[in-house]
């Protein structure tokens, strides 16, 4: 799924295939599928860069925000969300190539993990207090992730 080297070299001028588009998709739609994926240094959203990584550093380093960096991050949640709809969005329905689809999918990822790492962060959870709690759903998740894979796997048939 994920392209290198040589690899990359077709994928920027080939189009994905209906297959690949629906693996994609499918990935992205999972609930966990931001786990483990980098949150990305900095986003444009309506004009506006967001230097996210740096947001989420700082963020951690604070027991508890501002009031008005707290006012700041609910607004921008929305708008992560929306720009990752967008690129899911544009991933269903645009004719692209194989790099341009992964570019898409490589952000829209990490702009998920970046709204799960803030709303953290906003809600007083750090990444060591919520492990236990992650580990619960992950494992529920896991039950529902094999259970479409089988029907994915079934309408390609």
């Amino acid at each position: 799924m994920f392209l290198g080297g040589k690899e990359m070299e077709n994928a920027e001028m080939e189009f994905i295939t209906e297959a690949e588009r629906k693996k994609l998709l499918w990935s992205l739609r999972s609930d966990f599928v931001w786990t483990g994926k980098k949150i990305p240094e900095s986003v444009e959203i309506e004009g506006e860069e967001y230097r996210l990584l740096d947001m989420v550093r700082e963020l951690g380093k604070k027991e508890f925000p501002e009031p008005d960096e707290a006012a700041e991050i609910r607004a921008l949640i929305p708008k992560l969300r929306a720009q990752a709809k967008a690129n899911e969005d544009m991933l269903e329905t645009e004719e692209l190539t194989k790099a341009e689809a992964e570019a898409l999918y490589e952000e829209a990822v990490g702009l998920l993990r970046a709204v799960m790492e803030l709303k953290d962060k906003l809600g007083g959870k750090s990444s060591e207090a919520s492990a236990e709690e992650f580990k619960r759903m992950l494992t529920v998740q896991k039950v529902a992730d094999e259970k479409r894979w089988q029907q994915f796997i079934k309408s390609i048939k």
